[in-house]
């Protein structure tokens, strides 16, 4: 069986990503993102823990994809507001 992710298609894949994201505003992101967390949180607790083990690590992920969005809108708006003054 053939490895379906290279260096090839790699980026194609890193694009179809940003481009299914775009549309969601990075709060979203952040609050699917506790969510996660707190639903691997109940799955350990209660015995489940290869789920909650899967769940915990795809949260960072999230969580900084929602962190790297939020900063990005945040600089464009920075940066609007410095050419409105200028």
């Amino acid at each position: 069986m053939e490895n379906l992710i290279n260096q090839e298609n790699l980026e194609d894949i890193t694009r179809f990503i940003e481009e299914k994201i775009d549309d969601i505003p990075a709060e979203y992101i952040l609050c699917g993102a506790i969510g996660t967390l707190l639903l691997s949180s109940y799955l350990k607790k209660n015995g489940h823990n290869k789920t909650a083990g899967i769940l915990a690590g795809i949260t960072i992920p999230i969580i900084a994809v929602g962190i790297k969005k939020y900063t990005n809108l945040h600089d464009s708006e920075e940066e609007e507001f410095q050419n409105e003054i200028a």
